[in-house]
């Protein structure tokens, strides 16, 4: 197995090599133990043979542990792209633009361990910095402690958020809960819905659930990591303490003859128990 000199010191790199995949999958899954996050390049874009190297880190869910994947080969894996018609219903996976970050879709329980990401196309890299499709990974410490350092209230917002707050199929969970290894007491696991925080804002507004949830999004998001996924490059996260996002993606523009193209961007995400 040979590793890769990663231009980060925090994401552990290697390069996939078919023939070692037990190795590497060993190497993986103790990397994502020590820093949460592992990143694997020069992957191939077959859904069989990712499902089948993932199974070596953790079990696979079938898409989150409910529906079932939009991927032809395998139930487990979702295909992330631009759908026009899709991004006209809301559908989170098919839409343009930014995407906060979040935690794995899955609400089983207990939370799937690990949630991984397979860059298979990464689309236009032509425009302006932000409007590439950027991945973003959160590790969620880093927003804790920031949140910590600039509020006086740290201890009633960190309260609330591990105190159960409504959820959109109707059920109160925290948000915020405490890790059985925990290194240090910002080190708290985290269950964040990409769709949690409009929820809030259309059915609790005013409430401390509400207010809490939007500083802690907006913490999120200051203290992610932006990196540039490659074609192949395949992220397996710690689903308790990372999370992910991206900027924004442009689905379609015309050319110099007013032609119509759909940007190709598709990432592949599937989590393991």
């Amino acid at each position: 197995m040979r590793p890769l000199t990663s231009d980060v010191a925090w994401l552990p790199a290697f390069v996939y090599n078919h023939t070692e995949a037990s190795e590497l999958a060993t190497h993986v899954a103790e990397a994502v133990t020590a820093r949460g996050v592992a990143r694997v390049a020069g992957f191939p874009g077959d859904a069989n043979e990712l499902v089948a190297f993932l199974a070596m880190v953790g079990p696979p869910l079938t898409y989150y542990g409910g529906d079932t994947g939009s991927h032809p080969d395998q139930a487990a894996v979702w295909r992330v792209r631009y759908e026009h018609e899709a991004s006209l219903r809301g559908e989170t996976h098919a839409l343009e633009g930014p995407l906060a970050v979040h935690s794995s879709q899955s609400l089983l329980e207990p939370r799937p361990h690990y949630f991984c990401m397979l860059m298979v196309n990464p689309g236009w890299q032509d425009n302006e910095r932000g409007f590439n499709g950027e991945s973003l990974l959160a590790p969620w410490a880093e927003a804790f402690k920031a949140l910590d350092e600039e509020n006086p209230d740290y201890d009633d917002l960190l309260h609330t958020l591990m105190n159960p707050i409504p959820f959109p199929d109707g059920i109160a969970r925290p948000l915020a809960y405490r890790l059985d290894d925990a290194y240090d007491d910002h080190d708290l696991g985290v269950r964040l819905k990409s769709g949690l925080l409009a929820y809030l804002r259309d059915s609790q507004p005013g409430t401390a659930a509400l207010a809490a949830t939007e500083r802690f999004v907006d913490a999120a998001r200051r203290t992610a990591r932006t990196v540039q996924m490659a074609a192949g490059d395949l992220v397996v996260l710690d689903n308790d303490r990372w999370g992910h996002g991206r900027h924004s993606v442009i689905g379609r523009r015309r050319d110099a003859k007013a032609r119509v193209h759909t940007n190709p961007r598709e990432l592949w995400s599937l989590t393991l128990q």
